[in-house]
């Protein structure tokens, strides 16, 4: 396979994770703000945190409200993390793949890049915005289930399953390690409501049912966040996204650099989950520990199997001006 079709497929696995991920984190904290009195509401600013966006966000907006942080995440162009600018660079990698991809792949991009595109800037207002979100959600969900379905099992695959798991570990981590950060260190005034805060986490991950049958019906700070971190059963856990990139590469020729490192990774997590406690000094630690290892495995990707053996943030870039 050529390195620069594998680098594309692995960056439209990405940005299709990108964007079903962003949509149900917008999702989960318009509905955490709506639900909330206005004594245990969070800023929207703790959005901007989780995608690692407020520097670019304060160079075009003054003030982090609800409706220049949905718009920026939602519909913003300049912002290469938001909604609108992930789906555009998914079309525009599987245009370039047309070849390798069934061609219904092709049409749903281009039926969900049409469909952001109209409705995004309307789905700014909250009448809109749900359903705007759901759908698109279903939209992303319909695509990755048809292209798992037809799509042969050889290296093009391998790549869209490692660039989807790979966004899908980055986007729970960052948004573990925020919630960690303010809600653990809150007073227990202002965190009286936490609980239902975490449980929109826990739908923000479509983790509500599979956590009941594993946890009961009651929900703390530690169980939620060793079943998303460390249930290797369930596939949107940081566990079971290692687990299958390990998996993923086995096929792949020159993974042993890869495989060594995802070994040390794997055994951080296992070692998070046995743990009792919580502290918050000691989960900061983990989870920069956990970003790092993750950022590392995207360079050993990029610099072995791809052209440019760049860092993480600029092969990103790279491919965002490439699609713009």
């Amino acid at each position: 396979m050529l390195s620069r079709n594998a680098e594309r497929i692995y960056w439209m696995g990405r940005y299709i994770e990108r964007t079903e991920d962003t949509a149900r984190l917008l999702n989960a904290f318009s509905h955490v703000m709506m639900d909330l009195p206005k004594s245990g509401k969070l800023g929207w600013d703790v959005l901007l945190k989780i995608m690692a966006t407020e520097p670019l966000f304060y160079e075009h907006y003054e003030v982090a409200n609800e409706a220049n942080v949905v718009k920026f995440l939602l519909d913003d162009i300049e912002n290469p993390s938001s909604i609108r600018s992930a789906v555009r660079a998914a079309r525009e990698n599987a245009r370039t793949l047309r070849d390798r991809l069934p061609l219904e792949g092709w049409e749903m991009l281009n039926d969900l890049n049409l469909f952001i595109k109209k409705g995004a800037g309307d789905a700014s207002r909250k009448r809109n915005r749900f359903q705007f979100l759901t759908d698109t959600i279903t939209k992303c969900q319909c695509f990755n289930g048809m292209i798992r379905t037809t799509l042969s099992r050889n290296q093009s695959y391998e790549f869209l399953c490692m660039g989807a798991f790979m966004e899908r570990a980055d986007m729970t981590t960052r948004t573990l390690d925020i919630a960690a950060d303010i809600l653990l260190q809150r007073s227990d005034e202002d965190g009286v409501f936490d609980i239902h805060i975490w449980m929109e986490i826990l739908k923000a991950q479509n983790a509500v049912m599979m956590y009941r049958v594993k946890n009961g019906p009651r929900s703390s700070p530690r169980a939620v966040m060793r079943f998303l971190i460390g249930e290797e059963d369930f596939p949107r856990s940081i566990k079971h996204c290692v687990d299958s990139m390990a998996g993923s590469v086995q096929e792949l020729p020159r993974n042993e650099l890869f495989i060594e490192n995802i070994e040390g990774l794997i055994a951080s997590l296992d070692k998070f989950v046995e743990q009792n406690e919580l502290v918050p000094a000691d989960l900061r630690t983990f989870f920069d520990e956990t970003q790092q290892g993750l950022n590392e495995l995207h360079s050993i990707i990029a610099t072995t199997w791809f052209l440019s053996a760049v860092a993480p943030e600029q092969t990103q870039n790279q491919t965002q001006e490439e699609t713009a």
